[in-house]
């Protein structure tokens, strides 16, 4: 199981505290596919930070269950040292055969000598075909999505979705966007981020009415806070 249990996270910017939870739940199992809607600036990466175990709530629990993997992310690493270095480091976290998961990351990744190159002189795009394919060789019980699903080119974000398709036969998602259309097809249950507290919705159609209405919310409040600031004289 995974999810928030009376679960607050607020954290200070410009002196003043922004609030991402407050006293929220929301609970799903670890097979299920969860859209969760927030507005842009709302708290997506906060979220996910707490799912998976960075941050801590300042108050509430968070569900946390093994198995857990953070949807391409590639941000341990390691400039200095090789793809393959680096793969076999996760690898060795996970305890898997090197061999095999390099190969699979070697193949997967499509990025040729490159992958024996130190990472200081590849480019984003290929760091983020490397963080994807290191995803998809590990054996995640529930894949963790921040924005984006896929990356690289289109032919590579094909590959990456078809891939993500599969292994969804079997594992659960907590995917947190902010682009309604991206959860309309992949998840199964849908929930909205509202002032803080965690609203389930019985259809997409619901969650991206609901999303639809809170963002004119914010850019309404985001409008009123900067005419309230503007200088007549």
């Amino acid at each position: 199981m995974w999810g928030f249990i009376d679960c607050t996270r607020y954290y200070m910017s410009y002196g003043e505290p922004k609030v991402v939870l407050n006293r929220a739940s929301l609970i799903v199992g670890t097979r299920e596919k969860l859209g969760l809607l927030v507005a842009p600036g709302g708290g997506k990466s906060s979220i996910m930070r707490l799912l998976a175990g960075v941050d801590p709530a300042n108050s509430g629990r968070v569900v946390r269950d093994k198995g857990g993997i953070p949807l391409g992310y590639g941000g341990a690493l390691q400039g200095e040292m090789t793809g393959d270095q680096n793969v076999r480091n996760v690898a060795a976290l996970f305890g898997l055969d090197p061999y095999s998961y390099s190969a699979f990351c070697a193949e997967f990744s499509e990025l040729g000598q490159f992958y024996y190159h130190p990472l200081k002189v590849w480019t984003a795009g290929m760091r983020g075909q490397l963080a994807f394919a290191m995803t998809f060789g590990l054996p995640a019980m529930t894949y963790l999505a921040d924005s984006k699903l896929a990356g690289g080119d289109r032919r590579f974000a094909e590959k990456c979705m078809a891939a993500l398709h599969q292994r969804l036969e079997t594992a659960g998602l907590i995917f947190v966007t902010s682009a309604p259309r991206l959860t309309r097809d992949i998840c199964d249950r849908h929930a909205v981020l509202v002032h803080g507290k965690l609203m389930e919705c019985g259809t997409h159609e619901e969650a991206e009415e609901l999303f639809a209405s809170t963002t004119e919310e914010v850019a309404a409040s985001v409008a009123d806070e900067e005419l309230a600031s503007f200088d007549l004289a």
